[in-house]
């Protein structure tokens, strides 16, 4: 039995921030309903790149899921999602503040008909604040260059965004929140409201730096991280690639990179003999080290640094990635089979419960794939449904829900 089988999610939530925490608790099990707009459907639906018409970045968020397409704006529409409310576990959105209380969908406006509901909401800069109070839009580059995410590495050119996408992240904090308001409500039957934001989640990110900066003019003693990992460059080309030089955890991280390369124990040398002196000469320091890496293969340094206990990666691209063997091992890349795209590989499920492992069992749906489905599961006669769909109501599907 899958670990979340038999709960259900009504979920609002569209392009990346929302669905990837959404399709993790629907590859747990999770009865996952798209809710999405008529004719038009999740913004990523359009976007692509595209096989055969299906757009490969909402295939890799989707699946598992089914989708209801509903015009909330009708009467009859919001009568379908009150339906589904009563019948759901959780809803999820990421609209801009005021869209779903406009609709009369709001917390507020839910809780009363469904007390032990749990309403997750991701918005770009969180519940209250000036940004909110003025309606702003977010996104994820913005949330980036607000919270101090953007680089400079040429102090005469414009800063260059850095880190990953917020999206995901905030994403999986959603996911977080949710089961954690789901263990609480298994205590004591209380559903809740959790939310969380793009801008707190990228400040957030700043976990191990952050309160040394906020405690800046307090410190009284310096870091303790070696002066050569500050002194020798992340990464360096080789023959066929990059590597990534990692010198920690070690008592002479530059005696083991050196001697590993075959330039003897650099340490020893005069313009390098303690890590000041490292730090103060880096640039050669660097220089030397890379003319040696250009000189074999990435597999090999691999192998000689390995054996010296140095921690070292191959740079990849993703494409490379994707055919690493650990890659594999871990099932990260899974294929799926569409009925329209056909065989399609997407991104597997990143946590692993071992008693309970998560399930690919669909794809991702088409646009109101499942509309006819879920409403004859809330009661409604076939007749209805049909009238409903004529209206526009209710977008979709064929009357076997395929």
């Amino acid at each position: 039995m899958s670990a979340l089988a038999g709960l259900r999610i009504l979920d609002f939530s569209h392009v990346y921030q929302g669905p990837v925490g959404t399709q993790i608790l629907a590859d747990y099990g999770a009865d996952v309903i798209k809710v999405e707009r008529p004719g038009a459907g999740d913004w990523s639906r359009a976007w692509g790149p595209f096989v055969k018409g299906v757009s490969l970045p909402f295939a890799n968020l989707n699946r598992n899921k089914r989708s209801l397409t509903v015009d909330m704006k009708a009467p009859e529409g919001r009568e379908i999602v009150l339906r589904l409310v009563a019948s759901a576990d959780v809803l999820v959105h990421n609209f801009r503040a005021g869209v779903m209380e406009r609709l009369g969908l709001g917390y507020d406006d839910l809780r009363p008909l469904t007390p032990r509901l749990i309403y997750a909401a991701s918005s770009g800069w969180g519940d209250a604040g000036p940004y909110v109070d003025r309606r702003r839009a977010g996104h994820d580059m913005m949330a980036r260059a607000e919270a101090g995410w953007f680089l400079r590495p040429d102090p005469d050119g414009p800063p260059i965004p850095g880190g990953i996408s917020v999206d995901y992240p905030s994403g999986l904090m959603l996911m977080q929140g949710i089961l954690l308001a789901l263990l609480h409500r298994e205590r004591t039957g209380e559903g809740q409201k959790v939310t969380t934001d793009l801008l707190s989640v990228a400040f957030h990110a700043h976990a191990w730096e952050g309160a040394s900066e906020l405690n800046a003019d307090r410190v009284d003693e310096p870091a303790r991280v070696g002066g050569t990992e500050a002194a020798i460059q992340k990464a360096f080309l080789t023959a066929d690639g990059a590597i990534e030089i990692s010198p920690v955890f070690s008592d002479n991280a530059l005696r083991d990179i050196s001697v590993a390369l075959g330039l003897g124990d650099l340490s020893q040398a005069p313009e390098f003999a303690t890590e000041t002196l490292q730090v103060q000469n880096r640039d050669e320091l660097n220089r030397r080290l890379a003319a040696r890496f250009r000189e074999r293969t990435t597999g090999d340094w691999i192998a000689e640094l390995e054996t010296q206990g140095v921690l070292c990666a191959r740079v990849n691209t993703f494409r490379e990635a994707a055919e690493d063997p650990q890659i594999a091992a871990n099932r990260m890349v899974v294929e799926m089979r569409h009925p329209r795209a056909g065989p399609l590989k997407v991104l597997g499920t990143p946590v692993r419960l071992h008693a309970t492992p998560p399930t690919h069992r669909t794809p991702p749906p088409d646009l109101g794939q499942h509309s006819r489905e879920i409403a004859a599961e809330l009661g409604y006669a076939e007749a209805d449904i049909e009238a409903l769909v004529r209206r526009g109501v209710l977008g979709g599907g064929s009357p076997e829900g395929s």
